[in-house]
């Protein structure tokens, strides 16, 4: 009885193996080129979970659909945990989705979900929108021409056609008091990672490369958020726009380049609202037509929005490229601190180029930054129309320390250190 009952338990192990095995297997869907054959497939593939294996040239250009009981479009929902792979074919090509009005939208709860290896041609929107996950990886992927929809800015209550790369949050709106979106949609690790991102600016529009909004609540919902080694162009607005974070937000290793257009009073860097973020070992070239746009900006929201407090902003090599001519602004800044911000760390970061300022601290939504410091930060080859160092009225114990740079002060108690 005793070996019988042995042999049952090897046996029952056995199969348990073999279905593991099998829920593990990979689905394999080839692109055909026809829209109506390969949404319809690929949605059936994501809805079995597991590894979705992708190869070969997917047309999502047909009109998306509404799910019943859902707010947006979108051509295929991802709800659950599933791995979407591109399998590169017998020339090497990635594989290609091409068109698709949000090709993929991830609702997925607390899901983990990997999206990587793929071509996006011509999305319109977003062409990855994640609007809930309980864990993110997008990596490898090549983004080109994302087409900006009226949908879209309407969605967002902007007035002009709006895309968004990759898009994070539950609500396209910029997160206030009015519209909070969803932050508790969001927990664990948020990563997009070494991703080729082409939006493709157009006059008239707003262009961003990847947005992140009201992600993550304290104290049992937190996200950590990697935004990193991603080659991000071309855009009208923020390359990497962070607003309202629950938990903590890094910018690192990133090339961002503008190109010409832009948008009114834009940043490359964006930070806004509540989070821990860290900025570092960025490229950035500014080369934006405009008076009026910052290089990284650390912006505090009106009360009673939570203020921006202690970010870092490091070894970055940051360029200010507007043409000849060009007529600044107030905000036109490389690096600045604007509205109620507290304790933003500014270091070693080397700046080129013109602009206003090379640092600034200024007033805006009622308030005005404290306790920033700005150190050993290489201006040398940059300048200024107005000063090296702005600092604006009601600003509050702002310190400087580096090598002597020409200085505008109008706040309280502000420290100039030089060094050699």
């Amino acid at each position: 009885m005793r070996g019988l009952c042995r042999k049952l338990l090897v046996l029952i192990g056995a199969a348990a193996a073999a279905a593991g095995s099998v829920a593990a297997q990979s689905v394999a869907v080839t692109g055909t080129g026809d829209p109506n054959v390969d949404v319809p497939a690929v949605q059936a593939a994501v809805d079995k979970g597991g590894h979705v294996v992708l190869t070969g040239h997917f047309s999502f250009d047909r009109s998306p659909t509404t799910p019943d009981g859902t707010t947006f479009s979108r051509m295929v929902t991802v709800s659950q945990s599933v791995e979407i792979s591109g399998r590169p074919d017998e020339n090497g090509d990635m594989t290609i989705i091409e068109g698709g009005n949000r090709p993929f939208f991830v609702d997925a709860g607390d899901g983990r979900v990997v999206i990587q290896a793929l071509h996006f041609v011509r999305p319109l929107a977003n062409a990855i929108w994640v609007h809930s996950a309980g864990g993110l990886l997008v990596a490898g992927c090549r983004i080109e021409s994302v087409q900006p929809t009226l949908e879209f800015g309407m969605e967002a209550g902007q007035a002009n056609p709006l895309s968004g790369a990759i898009f994070v949050g539950a609500d396209p709106h910029p997160p206030n008091a009015a519209n909070p979106g969803a932050p508790e949609n969001f927990s664990g690790k948020l990563a997009i990672l070494n991703n080729d991102i082409d939006v493709g600016a157009m006059p008239g529009t707003q262009t961003l490369g990847v947005v992140v909004f009201a992600v993550g609540k304290s104290p049992d919902r937190d996200v950590d958020i990697f935004v990193n080694g991603n080659n991000i162009r071309n855009v009208t607005e923020p390359a990497i726009n962070f607003r309202v974070i629950g938990g903590r937000a890094y910018a690192e290793r990133n090339r961002l380049t503008t190109g010409p257009e832009a948008a009114a009073n834009s940043d490359v860097i964006r930070l806004v609202g509540s989070g821990s973020y860290l900025v570092a070992n960025n490229t950035i070239d500014c080369g934006w037509a405009d008076g009026s746009v910052t290089g990284i900006n650390v912006i505090s929201q009106a009360p009673p929005m939570v203020p921006a407090t202690n970010a870092v902003i490091v070894d970055n090599d940051l360029t200010m490229s507007a043409p000849e001519g060009t007529v600044f602004t107030m905000n036109s800044a490389a690096i600045e601190a604007r509205g109620l911000t507290q304790g933003s760390s500014v270091l070693n970061n080397k700046i080129r180029g013109q602009a206003r300022a090379a640092l600034s601290v200024l007033r805006a939504n009622n308030g005005s930054p404290g306790n920033s410091t700005f150190v050993s930060n290489d201006i040398d080859g940059f300048q200024s129309s107005v000063a090296d160092l702005f600092v604006d009225t009601g600003a509050t114990n702002t310190v400087l320390i580096g090598r002597q740079a020409n200085l505008e002060d109008h706040g309280t108690h502000t420290v100039v250190i030089p060094t050699p």
